[in-house]
């Protein structure tokens, strides 16, 4: 190789090295910046785990070579380690313990992809089967989202009384004004929570005024002497189809790029965090105004490294982050580093245990499950 074409190639790392510790620095970024006005921010904040792991890979380089680049990068990897934290658990998988301890309250949430019949590349009826698993969890509370039951009576009449006889006596449903068909039948979808305990109290707030986003609900349960509020939510999703996913896959083969089908893969997503971000801040402006404790679950459409999480989370605790393990992947497509469902609580409560049902596949997301403790013991 001649020394010119050393010279080049060392160059070409140099500046690689550089701009990738860039891109994450701007990422780094992501908890301050309005993700609907600066989508390419978070967009880096998608990648973020991506973008952390090159700047890993160029910082054990440089060591190995004893070379000063070495303090760039880690540099960069200390300034990001905020989202490090939110992203990736450090702890050890815990078996999960399906008997419930006294005194805990376990919540469960799942995205039902409306009973797996909207799910990817589902086409069995999977109803019995995941009721059948929403009983074996031996959950308190449960907050579904994208609740499906057809107008004609058949889901309302089987699903809901399925359920109310394994204990969850009290339900709150809020459809989204959107209506649909599946198989030329008229459905409604929406958001639901149903509790073994009592509630005393329940609201229904619509994003944006947008009929196709499901709306925001919460419940007021009684527990014995204490009053707690539980939210539930779906936030906007980027609503990709089968080619806009293909475009996603493409991108790992230059070869197969399709130059429209990325743009318009791109002007779903800057769409979707514009409306997550002002949703983001209405649910949390919500969250602040309960008098009770607050547990919140759904489908955040949105990692870890986000606006939309960061802004959600504010003042609250992250079951994953307290007794998870991982990356703690939520949603079964495009990447192992996806958890978009979660269960946040006041920081009165302690949590016991959580759990992602990640071998579960008959909606789009995997279940989630965490036991609080309602009293928190020093």
């Amino acid at each position: 190789m001649s020394p010119k074409l050393k010279r080049n190639i060392w160059f070409v790392f140099i500046a690689a090295n550089i701009v990738t510790v860039l891109f994450l620095l701007l990422a780094c970024l992501v908890p301050f910046l309005n993700a609907g006005k600066h989508t390419f921010i978070a967009l880096l904040g998608l990648v973020f785990p991506l973008l952390f792991l090159m700047v890993l890979c160029f910082f054990i380089y440089w060591l190995i070579r004893r070379s000063k680049w070495a303090f760039l990068s880690i540099a960069a990897l200390l300034l990001s380690s905020q989202q490090v934290w939110v992203v990736f658990n450090f702890g050890f998988t815990k078996t999960f313990n399906a008997n419930k301890a006294p005194d805990t309250l376990r919540v469960f949430t799942w995205n039902l992809s409306a009973w797996g019949v909207s799910a990817k590349g589902n086409n069995k009826n999977t109803t019995a089967a995941m009721v059948g698993l929403i009983k074996s969890s031996n959950a308190d509370v449960l907050c579904l989202e994208e609740f499906l039951y057809y107008n004609d009576g058949q889901y309302q009449d089987t699903i809901i009384p399925a359920l109310k006889a394994m204990g969850y006596q009290y339900v709150y449903f809020a459809k989204k004004e959107y209506t649909g068909t599946f198989f030329k039948e008229l459905h409604l979808t929406g958001t639901e929570i149903m509790s073994k305990y009592p509630i005393v109290n329940t609201a229904t707030f619509i994003y944006n005024e947008e009929a196709v986003t499901e709306p925001l609900i919460y419940a007021d349960i009684k527990l014995n002497d204490k009053t707690i509020r539980v939210f539930t939510t779906h936030l906007e999703s980027v609503r990709f189809g089968d080619d806009d996913y293909e475009a996603l896959h493409n991108l790992k083969n230059p070869v197969k790029i399709n130059i429209q089908e990325t743009r318009n893969a791109g002007g779903k997503l800057k769409i979707a965090y514009r409306k997550r971000a002002l949703q983001a801040e209405f649910l949390h402006n919500k969250i602040t105004e309960s008098p009770y404790p607050v547990i919140v679950c759904g489908d955040f459409n949105d990692v870890p490294s986000s606006y939309t999480y960061f802004t959600v989370s504010r003042n609250l605790q992250d079951a994953f982050l307290k007794k998870g393990a991982g990356f703690g992947r939520t949603f079964r497509f495009i990447s192992p580093t996806l958890r978009i469902d979660y269960i946040l609580a006041d920081k009165k409560f302690n949590v016991v245990q959580y759990h992602v049902f990640d071998d579960v596949k008959y909606s789009d997301h995997y279940p989630v499950v965490a036991d609080f403790e309602i009293e928190r013991k020093e």
